[in-house]
């Protein structure tokens, strides 16, 4: 019952920020749509299919749960020039009593340089869909149910949701991806119309505010592992966070490790680091080589730790659980992404 206390209050101070913020995603690799729409068609193979979700601070009484489900599809014309890229994602969350699902339909074009030893690549992206968001008050402790010795079991008598208990609002977002020889650059800025979220009419302070996103990444390639140095910037309303790691990929064996580090640039609160494993499914060939080079589906877990605030030992920190799959249609029409010699998104973080 205390630890129910402690969560609902916390819920009732930290409500609308924890509404107004978007889910942080340690696992990029299996979200790419969700950190940048530009990302739309820049996988390994035409077709792929991506799913992450995450249990925030599973030891608390009802902990955050966060799903991300998308798919993209890139078109060719016979010369193998890039027609368009088309995507799709879903998002949910439930933070205890808020709900919150989301639908979006994606665009991007991919831009090469036209001689046959192309150095560069770039991307632009579009995201537009629509948000449903419910709350349910029965999840809810507010303050004139409460006493000395905690809850009482009476009726609140404060109408907070007396208006509404869903809101339905559009939204918008943009970004772009540039690739350089072993770069990456690319941002993004989400919620671009600033949406309303209020359950109780429209009000300039519940204006969702935007998302923006710049990341960076380096490729470096040795022998038997590739290094994938990555830095990740996202600043909306007075949060600003930073997520600075690595994907060690060992070319020999089914398996890479991330390793990232993630805080507020004050260094002070949301200190976590996170370990990850990811596996790769990959056919036999022959007797002398036990894997394909290209793997069809990556599995990935990671476990976020808090340093300080608000520490592991009150959350026990977060899970999160990711897949990749990489379908090849269309092989007359789609251009090698394993020979060309520029260098697609997914080789930064696949």
């Amino acid at each position: 019952m205390r630890k129910k206390f402690i969560v609902f209050i916390g819920l009732i101070i930290w409500g609308k920020i924890l509404f107004s913020q978007d889910a942080l995603f340690t696992q990029y690799q299996y979200s790419p749509l969700y950190l940048n729409p530009a990302l739309t068609g820049g996988s390994r193979n035409n077709l792929r299919i991506t799913g992450l979700t995450k249990m925030q601070w599973f030891n608390l009484y009802k902990p955050f749960k966060f799903i991300n489900a998308a798919a993209d599809i890139s078109f060719y014309d016979n010369d193998q020039r890039n027609i368009a890229n088309l995507g799709f994602m879903a998002n949910h969350s439930s933070k205890g009593g808020l709900n919150n699902t989301s639908i979006s339909g994606l665009f991007s074009r991919n831009f090469v340089e036209s001689s046959g030893f192309a150095k560069w690549y770039l991307s632009l992206g579009l995201q537009a869909g629509y948000n449903f968001s419910s709350v349910n008050p029965n999840g809810f402790v507010f303050l004139d149910q409460l006493d000395q010795n905690g809850i009482t079991g009476g009726m609140s008598q404060i109408d907070l949701f007396s208006t509404t208990t869903s809101k339905n609002y559009f939204d918008m977002s943009a970004g772009f991806v540039f690739n350089w020889t072993s770069f990456m650059i690319g941002a993004a800025v989400h919620h671009l119309n600033e949406p309303l979220t209020s359950f109780n009419g429209k009000s300039e302070d519940s204006k969702l505010p935007r998302k923006v996103t710049g990341h960076f990444s380096y490729l470096l390639e040795r022998d038997f592992f590739d290094l994938k140095p990555t830095l990740i910037v996202q600043i909306q309303g007075p949060s600003t966070t930073m997520m600075l790691g690595v994907i060690v990929d060992f070319k020999e064996y089914p398996v890479s490790i991330n390793l990232f580090y993630r805080n507020n640039i004050g260094l002070q609160y949301n200190n976590a680091l996170s370990v990850g494993i990811s596996w790769k499914l990959k056919k036999p060939t022959t007797v002398y080589s036990d894997y394909e080079l290209d793997n069809d589906v990556n599995f990935g877990l990671s476990h976020d730790s808090e340093i300080n605030k608000p520490g592991l030992n009150t959350t026990f920190g977060s899970l999160e659980f990711g897949v990749n799959k990489n379908i090849e249609l269309m092989s007359s029409v789609c251009p090698d992404r394993n020979t060309v010699h520029f260098i697609y998104p997914w080789m930064f973080y696949q």
